[in-house]
């Protein structure tokens, strides 16, 4: 069956169709003729159990994302020697100089993986394959889940968008990666016995190098030493939402971020003039408007979304209702296609941004494993330990044209 984004956009599919059949008789001043009908009460009656069949799905989704959440500790086809890894006892090894059992192996094994690259491990390491989770189709509700994402810091995915836009994330990186991108070919009418023209592609490509990114949090001492499953799991949270938070507010501003790749903001090239501010109207306004630029640069296709500052929101679930179709929301779709809110999308006073692109174009690379540096002096007089983290990554897009960038006015 089905997931729940798909059967929603078959639905929206459906209503318009319908809609259109009622418009054209509306047009011409006359009734549904008994073809008409026989196709519009079919339509009516698959809007009505593709509603059924919504619900349904969204509720075992719902439910499938608990139990993931509750076995997302021990999943039972993950390694026994990730299943056996505890990261409160590596972090205590590495505290008291005695780092032993998988512990060590994985620290082992992140030393020799930072080597590769041409780095080295200053604190507590964890090699990348203790990072890389690929989605799973069983437990995926998304039409155009990413290629892997990091399963260390699993509740990343609640905390940020980068991973969830259907950008290719690369993991286990060793050095400066470089991806070619097929550019366009060209064809041309040509006379019977005319010698045709070059039509060859030129061969572009992504190049990516590591860049640095820090976070830290600062734990309780006494956390550690109550080693519990729970507590760990929330310190593992706490530093996925930082990386991600992080990550999101470098990929999405306009202007860039200082010693981050640049953003998409910046290598976004598609633009188009934004409407003027109508309450409940010029924001669905400019996502179409988007979507129509992106149309007219032949580049509506592949993993196609919505990244958006969080001001818009409110202004997009009161678009009003047109032909009985939503213009805003329906569930977390707009106009058919994926949308996500960010606070990394630039924002101001009175208007917010937004994008619209293929994010398949969109090419994140992460180098080796993380590297946490264990500090129990700097937060030692709040009874802390303090994780500085330290991950290595890159990112680029291959066709700039293939990203809209606007800034909406909300005022």
């Amino acid at each position: 069956m089905k997931n729940s984004v798909e059967l929603r956009q078959e639905r929206a599919g459906l209503i318009e169709e319908a809609n259109n059949l009622l418009e054209t008789c509306k047009t011409e001043a006359r009734n549904l003729n008994d073809d008409e009908q026989v196709s519009y009460d079919a339509k009516i009656e698959n809007i009505d159990k593709l509603k059924k069949d919504i619900e349904m799905v969204e509720r075992q989704e719902k439910l499938n994302a608990e139990i993931a959440a509750n076995v997302a500790a021990t999943p039972v086809n993950e390694p026994k020697e990730i299943r056996d890894y505890s990261f409160f006892k590596a972090i205590q090894g590495s505290l008291n100089g005695n780092l032993d059992g998988v512990e060590r192996e994985m620290h082992e094994e992140a030393m020799n993986e930072a080597r590769s690259a041409g780095r080295s491990i200053n604190g507590l390491g964890i090699p990348s394959f203790m990072l890389e989770a690929r989605a799973s189709v069983s437990q995926g509700t998304s039409a155009i889940a990413p290629t892997n994402v990091n399963a260390y810091a699993d509740a990343m995915r609640e905390a940020s968008v980068f991973d969830k836009v259907g950008a290719n994330i690369l993991t286990g990186l060793s050095a400066n990666t470089t991806i070619p991108v097929t550019g366009t070919s060209t064809v041309a009418w040509e006379g019977e016995n005319d010698a045709a023209a070059d039509g060859g592609a030129n061969f572009g490509k992504v190049e990516l190098t590591p860049t640095r990114l820090a976070a830290y949090v600062n734990i309780s001492k006494q956390l550690l030493l109550q080693n519990g499953a729970g507590a760990e799991l929330a310190i593992i949270r706490d530093l996925g939402r930082a990386v991600g938070q992080k990550m999101d507010a470098a990929l999405f501003t306009t202007a860039g971020v200082t010693g981050a790749p640049d953003s998409v903001g910046e290598l976004a090239t598609s633009t188009f003039t934004e409407a003027s501010f109508a309450d409940k109207v010029s924001i669905f306004s400019d996502f179409v408007s988007a979507e129509q630029k992106l149309a007219e640069v032949g580049g509506l296709e592949g993993n196609l979304a919505y990244v958006a500052s969080p001001k818009l929101m409110g202004q997009l679930k009161q678009s009003a209702q047109v032909a009985a179709v939503s213009a805003g929301f329906q569930g977390n779709v707009i106009n058919g296609y994926p949308s996500y809110f960010t606070n990394g999308c630039t924002s101001a006073a009175g208007s917010g941004d937004f994008y619209f692109g293929d994010f398949s174009k969109l090419y994140i690379g992460m180098f080796g494993g993380l590297d946490i540096m264990v500090d129990p002096y700097s937060a030692a007089k709040n009874g802390q330990t303090q994780l500085v983290l330290n991950q290595y990554m890159d990112w680029g897009v291959s066709d700039g044209a293939g990203f809209v960038k606007a800034t909406s006015l909300t005022a």
